[in-house]
């Protein structure tokens, strides 16, 4: 069983749980830690020889050219974390495509490569924004990772599936907040219940988790209660050791697409083929 590894590309003050104090508009002007973050992860991830799936937020890569072409030459998957981290439902329909499609250019302009995948910023395609699953089919993606089968104030469709089938990625709450927050045990049983059930598991984490010395800022977050500033000193270790005992790929390979376009669309937990819409 091979499981799924993935890094979504984003600055320390670029989370939704910034968003209310950290503008956009300011995002220039705050002290930029990704590329040696990312960095970081892709020494490990050459460490333990394995490839994953980097979701790359465009507008670092807009920033930081070298950071995407960096990451594919090392040999992993580059799918878009769209491009300015706003949540899907928030911005509505025409906004997410535009940001979208911004994005996916942009990187397949940086990499030469096609962008199969696709995540929302804060896992945040739910019951209100499924109308992305269609943009996503539209725009030519693969597959999306999205949809948590969870209930939870910011993202989450409790009633969605929880493998892979056509259309809709897979996120399991096996990674970032997660996978810091939580013992190693958690995680670790819930990779032996996926392998018991011949199912994957999809890990995720954020750069900035390895990296407890990046600026603090107060935050309540969009919860009442933030998580960002939690545990960070655990990342690191518990990564080390995901890496040593279990098999990792990128999502591509764990889904069995190869880069070209389909009329059918991966993801997490729930399908429709384009004539069940």
């Amino acid at each position: 069983m091979i499981h799924a590894f993935s890094v979504d590309v984003e600055d320390w003050y670029q989370v939704s749980d910034f968003e209310e104090m950290v503008e956009f508009s300011a995002w220039g002007w705050y002290e930029s830690r990704v590329i040696g973050n990312t960095e970081r992860i892709l020494g490990m991830l050459a460490e333990a020889r394995v490839k994953a799936t980097f979701f790359v937020l465009a507008w670092n890569a807009e920033r930081h050219p070298a950071l995407p072409r960096m990451i594919a030459a090392a040999g992993h998957e580059i799918a878009t974390h769209g491009y300015a981290h706003r949540l899907a439902y928030d911005i509505g329909r025409e906004a997410f495509r535009a940001d979208v499609e911004r994005s996916k250019k942009l990187l397949e302009d940086l990499t030469g490569r096609e962008v199969l995948g696709y995540r929302a910023p804060s896992f945040s395609i739910t019951a209100r924004s499924l109308w992305a699953i269609d943009v996503l089919l539209d725009l030519g993606f693969r597959y999306d990772s999205s949809i948590l089968p969870v209930r939870d104030q910011l993202y989450g469709i409790p009633q969605a599936h929880r493998f892979p089938y056509l259309i809709a990625g897979r996120t399991l709450p096996l990674g970032g907040a997660y996978l810091r927050v939580l013992p190693y045990a958690y995680t670790r049983w819930g990779f032996r219940r996926l392998e018991a059930a011949s199912q994957p598991a999809l890990i995720y984490l954020h750069p900035w988790e390895l990296d407890p010395a990046h600026p603090r800022l107060r935050v309540r977050g969009k919860r009442g209660v933030s998580t960002h500033y939690l545990r960070l000193r655990s990342t690191e270790k518990k990564v080390r050791r995901l890496l040593a005992e279990f098999p990792f790929a990128p999502i591509e390979r764990v889904l069995g697409l190869e880069p070209a376009r389909n009329e059918e669309c991966w993801s997490d937990r729930a399908v429709m083929a384009r004539g069940d819409r």
